[in-house]
């Protein structure tokens, strides 16, 4: 069955909830801004399903340093709520987000991903780059990324 949904923007304060929820929970909400939430070239996407706030996702300007790229944005915060999981949202609202990017020139979108999100990432066209890593109190991640140029 087709989940009937709207893709907005919105603002860190709106997201933060649901980035705590799903991604921090060890931490209060407003412990859970990350480093470039309120630059002005910053994007918070929601996904929003009967009028509630399903997934998010942030996309921050910033270069990976092994990858040369005219314009690299890092995603920072995926979100989906348990309750949501499962249905496609976001892998929609991760699509909606690479077609903004692109649209804005952006050339290249990079990622640190947790072990459980790998095969999400990998459904999408994400490839992995280097070895595992941990980050502390949130456990073993790889960097992922894509090529937004049109093929």
């Amino acid at each position: 069955m087709e989940v009937n949904y709207e893709i907005r923007q919105i603002t860190t304060q709106e997201l933060l909830p649901l980035r705590q929820k799903v991604l921090k929970p060890f931490l209060r909400v407003e412990e859970c801004e990350v480093d470039g939430d309120y630059l002005h070239s910053t994007f918070h996407f929601g996904l929003y399903t009967d009028g509630k706030l399903a997934s998010i996702a942030t996309f921050v300007q910033e270069a990976h340093p092994n990858f040369p790229a005219k314009l690299s944005y890092r995603l920072r915060g995926m979100a989906t709520d348990d309750a949501h999981q499962g249905q496609g949202l976001g892998g929609k609202l991760l699509t909606y987000g690479e077609n903004f990017l692109r649209g804005r020139g952006c050339d290249f979108l990079w990622f640190n991903a947790r072990i459980k999100a790998f095969p999400f990432y990998e459904r999408l066209g994400f490839a992995y780059y280097g070895p595992l890593f941990d980050i502390k109190d949130i456990g073993p991640h790889k960097v992922m990324y894509k090529s937004l140029i049109p093929r």
